[in-house]
């Protein structure tokens, strides 16, 4: 995607698969039921005396049964670290408070590893508290390195945008490191009631693309909490449940072990439709997200003066109400800025509509109340949609949980008539929807009531790119080439959001770019390259171009290749002789190449290209070589079509076979023979 989307629930550390548990509407970092530990100063001065303490540490005996049982890098050599423990802990207490314990330790195989050292815990300093109980290196040769208290940095996440004051952190840099060490922390994280009243919600991954050593979960609920759990992509996986004494506690136990890193391949399942994973839920339906959500948004949405004064402006003049729902949303998308924050209070509930209209920044829920409020006093009714981008799950099938969504657009009526609104994808323009959004299954929420909705997915006609290229060749193999290119529907807003952040002097050497795909040594004689404001249809852009050498002059002949404009092409992605997972195509996409080819004085055909039909699973490719009556003109149609859909494994040599033959149409060649 060419631009960011931002998170409504939070998955605390790192892109990883950790748990995160959502009670009353926040996200707590998970962590593991041990008894606390206490933080100590690690002498520094004196290596030796660091040393002589450190082994008189004593481990506990699940850290040293995965350290004796850590794997080694020879054993995945294509890996940087592996995941020794992944442990998590979490007690609802009655009143709603939840108090979670988080243990990781990672054996760091190689350099590429030491990002995993810098270790970042965000929190809320509105409703929750964190403490870190025990951070720690075991070097190779035994010895421990703790974090001193000192070194543990307090920040404000987001210092530099006054609506976001509460999001706060831990920071530390894990001491020692070097190849083959072992680093683990643990922290508490407690969270007071505040969202969903009584409910949570819970999420945990187990598997990921490193080695697993151990990855568990346990939950503690009081028995007069009803839940239900949901274990995605492992039949196998079930939870242990006991019962406490006292008969008020219900414990339930996941766990997984000596877990293969997952494969990664171009073109596989989206990772939650293969990765283990489990999600547990408290609450009774998706209605109760819908009505808290809209008890969250709907008192944000309240225009102000200054708003009024914004609308009566923009869409004065304007008498369609598709006019006034274009310019509202233009100045949504353009004027305000996107500032994707992924974390605290306002990771739910947007800020109110006349403080982002007055600061002129903010997320993407932020940014869709705000446009909501514009066109509400214009008239048009629009309503907050809650949805996960590039997500194309039947969310239906989920358990209702805040995890389901990461990002807020806006669903309009104008004119009688349905329109998306993302006001987040500022080269998007009115009408159209970003490719993230497109296919996902959106959560639409009208007056306190949910219901889930498609959003549609492009069509090959409105998602692609067309190329008319009119190239005329001279005797010595030089060419003039007049080249003009149409990108419709992702790659337009791809082209429009890259022209809108670079200058006069960029755009010419993106026009000198496409000129050198043409040729070697070919120059730019005149382009013109759009700077990305005017929205509506294609992004059209334009290049002539002179090429010293795009014919092969040998002998008495000349060799034109067809190749030309495609050297970033040039490359199977699928070259493995194997395939573990599908092969998967979410997009449709038409590319439609026209060339018109005009031989040189002298010069007669002597051997043209054949046309072709070439057929994948997931894609397919028509080439038709024609040539005109006086035999002085060539044309080349080539259209390319991607097929939303997958290919099995045991198909995967039908795909790899069909890009093969695609790429080796690049080597035909038009021969022409002096006369």
């Amino acid at each position: 995607m060419f631009r960011s989307h931002c998170r409504i629930s939070i998955v605390p550390v790192r892109a990883r698969c950790c748990a995160a548990i959502v009670l009353t509407g926040t996200a707590l970092s998970p962590a593991q039921a041990a008894p606390p530990r206490t933080v100590t100063h690690a002498p520094t001065s004196h290596a030796g005396t660091v040393a002589a303490q450190a082994k008189s540490e004593s481990l506990d005996a699940e850290l040293k049964d995965a350290i004796a049982h850590a794997p080694s890098s020879a054993e995945w050599p294509n890996n940087n670290y592996a995941r020794l423990l992944d442990l998590g802990s979490a007690t609802v207490k009655p009143d709603g408070t939840v108090v979670a314990r988080y243990r990781l330790t990672y054996k760091l195989f190689n350099e590429r590893a030491r990002d995993l050292a810098e270790v970042n815990l965000p929190y809320n300093s509105s409703y929750q508290e964190i403490q870190v109980l025990s951070a720690r290196t075991i070097k190779r040769d035994g010895s421990v390195i703790k974090v001193r208290p000192a070194d543990i940095r307090t920040t404000a996440q987001f210092g530099d945008y006054l609506m976001y004051d509460d999001a706060q952190g831990y920071g530390f840099s894990m001491p020692g490191i070097e190849d083959n060490c072992i680093i683990d922390y643990t922290w508490e994280e407690t969270t007071r009631p505040l969202f969903l009243p009584g409910h949570f919600t819970t999420f945990w991954g187990f598997n990921g693309p490193e080695p697993v050593g151990v990855s568990r979960f346990t939950l503690h609920v009081p028995t007069s909490k009803p839940v239900r759990s949901r274990v995605a992509n492992d039949a196998s996986l079930k939870a242990t449940e006991t019962t406490s004494p006292d008969g008020k506690t219900l414990t339930y136990v996941w766990e997984k072990r000596n877990l293969k890193p997952v494969e990664l391949e171009p073109a596989m399942p989206a990772f939650g439709q293969i990765a283990k994973w489990m999600e547990v839920s408290s609450l009774d339906s998706w209605q109760e997200i819908a009505s808290w959500f809209w008890k969250l948004e709907s008192p944000q949405a309240k225009g102000t003066p200054a708003i009024r004064a914004t609308v009566a402006s923009l869409i004065q003049g304007k008498t369609s109400e598709e006019e006034k729902a274009r310019a509202l949303y233009d100045w949504c998308a353009n004027r305000v800025r996107y500032v994707g924050l992924e974390f605290g209070l306002s990771a739910y509930k947007p800020h109110i509509a006349g403080e982002v209209h007055d600061k002129l920044y903010g997320d993407c829920k932020d940014k869709a109340t705000l446009l909501i409020t514009m066109l509400d006093l214009a008239g048009i009714k629009a309503a907050p949609v809650l949805l996960h981008a590039e997500d194309r799950r039947d969310m239906q099938e989920s358990l209702p949980t805040l995890n389901a969504f990461n990002h807020c657009i806006a669903l309009a009526t104008v004119n009688g008539k349905e329109v998306w609104l993302d006001a987040t994808a500022e080269a998007c323009a009115y009408g159209d929807i970003p490719a993230g959004d497109r296919g996902v299954d959106a959560f639409v929420i009208q007056d306190g009531r949910g219901a889930f909705r498609r959003i549609p997915p492009y069509t090959g006609e409105e998602n692609g790119i067309d190329v008319l290229s009119k190239i005329t060749f001279a005797p010595d193999g030089s060419a003039k080439a007049d080249v003009s290119m149409s990108l419709r529907g992702e790659s337009g807003q791809g082209m429009r959001a890259r022209a809108r952040s670079t200058t006069p002097e960029q755009r010419k050497q993106i026009a000198q770019g496409l000129a050198q795909r043409l040729s070697a040594g070919a120059t730019v004689t005149n382009f013109t390259l759009p700077d990305g404001s005017h929205k509506d249809g294609p992004f059209v852009m334009t290049v002539a171009a002179e090429a010293p050498r795009l014919a092969h002059k040998t002998g008495n002949l000349l060799l034109i290749p067809l190749g030309f404009g495609s050297a970033e092409e040039r490359t199977n992605p699928y070259q493995a002789e194997k395939r573990k997972w599908p092969v998967v195509e979410e997009t449709a996409a038409t590319t439609r190449s026209t060339t018109e080819i005009k031989l040189p004085d002298g010069y007669d055909l002597e051997d043209l290209p054949t046309s072709l039909d070439l057929d994948s699973p997931i894609q397919n490719f028509h080439r038709t070589v024609a040539k005109s009556a006086d035999g002085r003109t060539v044309t080349i149609v080539t259209t390319v079509a991607s097929k939303p859909g997958s290919a099995a494994p045991d198909q995967y040599s039908k795909v790899r076979a069909y890009f093969d033959e695609v790429l080796k149409t690049s080597d035909d060649q038009i021969v022409l023979k002096k006369r």
